[in-house]
């Protein structure tokens, strides 16, 4: 193994040696090998607006969702007008030692039960709500695939390419902390530095027996390394070596280079690193009917487009599941809402018939991607994949909404822990080791809101 830290020199120079048989473009034609990591990954969600994440544009005439509406929201057949006054009560501090709860807080543990029953958890059982509707991406414009091979139905590319499918862009591309240009959104540059710092790691590598520009005989590999990014003050340091882990994360693609444009085949399942934020929502991203298109550009780097069907109740789950409440999280912090969300997955299911049902359980989506020239080299041992330590609560709110979403059957929520807040008693003589668990989704004293996983 070669040493990092001190032995960064070595490291990089020990390979130096082939750097240019496997980085240059062989005069002749020969196997060839070209290896990259991710530094930049995200949606590809078309921002139609000049500037601004609050902006109108062609993708959002009306511009971004628009704070919640906590009177309406949480107005149930159940919940009088004095309990909702009362949960939105300005927020109030620690008194004598003692923590009182503050009004995010209070509003989180009251949005999770807006059902047709009190004690109905409504993220797990969404369906016992009401489509309180959501601002749906309306543009014409959309990055992406045409994944169902009909020119006649999806979005426009850029390009001018009929049919593109990108409905997780249409879902949830109005939302504040998606839009922007390429890879300034919100969420965009935080899920950047998370995986930067080493929450995981993509890595691609593109072979061939021809010429790494023109090539009708090549292989796309994409998957999850073990290793963290090389980086320093300016951006990710090429040149690098990375162990690309088959176990899992990992798929393998037929190819064609034109001119160094890659176009993939279209594979049932394409498995990799999903686009993560947080301990708890990294893992594995499936696309069913998935493709990949990449642009070689120079011998720097690449960057890329992948596309295909992804299961909306797992896009659902981990957007709603990251810790056991962070569902309101995004209700407050983020202006978005969940039960609007599930009602708008539903609707815009365009992919992955299920047989028993006859439904659409497949949203299509498009990622992006750009990568740096790196060395993906196979490990001399297996590697292993580094699962979510601290997975375990939010994995079974997750089977229980699916679990819920599939028979429709209303599915009691894990039981609360000792002392936390649920909405309905008087919080005001809870001690701080009873805070409950999403103490990270409330605002500060000062009113400013403190971002949550």
């Amino acid at each position: 193994m070669i040493r990092r830290g001190g032995g960064t020199i070595g490291r990089k120079f020990l390979l130096a040696g082939c750097s240019a048989t496997l980085m240059a473009t062989p005069a002749l034609a020969a196997p060839w090998v070209r290896g990259y990591v991710v530094d930049k990954y995200e949606p590809a969600f078309y921002y139609g607006a000049k500037n601004g994440t609050m902006s109108a544009g062609s993708d959002c005439p009306k511009g971004t969702n628009p704070d919640n509406n906590y009177n309406v929201l949480l107005k149930t057949s159940w919940r009088p007008d004095a309990e909702v006054e009362d949960i939105l009560r300005p927020a109030t501090l620690q008194v004598n030692g003692k923590f009182n709860t503050r009004r995010e807080q209070r509003l989180s543990a009251a949005l999770r039960n807006r059902g047709f029953r009190r004690d109905i958890d409504s993220w797990v059982n969404p369906f016992t709500a009401p489509d309180p509707g959501t601002q749906e991406v309306t543009g014409k414009i959309a990055e992406g695939f045409d994944l169902d091979r009909n020119p006649k139905t999806g979005f426009t590319s850029p390009g001018g390419e009929m049919g593109i499918d990108n409905n997780l862009y249409r879902v949830m591309g109005c939302n504040m902390s998606y839009r922007g240009v390429p890879y300034t959104a919100y969420l965009s540059t935080r899920a950047t530095d998370k995986m930067l710092e080493g929450l995981y790691t993509i890595v691609v590598r593109v072979s061939g027996n021809k010429d790494p520009m023109n090539d009708d005989d090549a292989i796309v590999e994409i998957g999850y390394s073990p290793d963290h990014i090389i980086k320093n003050s300016v951006g990710v340091i090429p040149d690098y070596s990375y162990k690309i882990a088959k176990s899992a994360q990992y798929t393998r693609m037929k190819a064609k280079i034109r001119n160094g444009v890659i176009e993939t085949e279209q594979v049932s399942e394409l498995r990799l690193p999903v686009f993560a934020w947080f301990e708890n929502n990294r893992g594995e991203a499936l696309f069913y009917n998935g493709r990949m298109r990449l642009t070689i550009e120079g011998d720097a780097g690449l960057k890329g487009l992948l596309g295909g069907y992804r299961d909306w109740r797992d896009v659902y789950g981990k957007d709603t599941f990251d810790t056991s409440s962070s569902a309101g999280t995004r209700e407050t912090y983020y202006r978005e809402n969940q039960i609007g969300k599930y009602y708008s997955f539903k609707r815009n299911a365009d992919g992955v018939r299920d047989p028993k049902t006859g439904k659409n359980i497949g949203i299509s989506a498009a990622y992006r991607f750009t990568a740096v020239r790196a060395y993906v080299v196979d490990p001399v041992k297996p590697a292993t994949i580094n699962e979510p330590v601290t997975s375990s609560v939010p994995g079974v709110y997750r089977a229980l909404f699916l679990k819920a979403a599939t028979t429709k059957a209303v599915i009691p929520g894990p039981p609360r822990k000792a002392g936390e807040y649920d909405g309905d008693s008087d919080p005001k003589d809870l001690s701080p080791e009873s805070k409950p668990t999403s103490s990270k989704e409330v605002v500060a004293n000062n009113g400013a809101p403190v971002p949550a996983p």
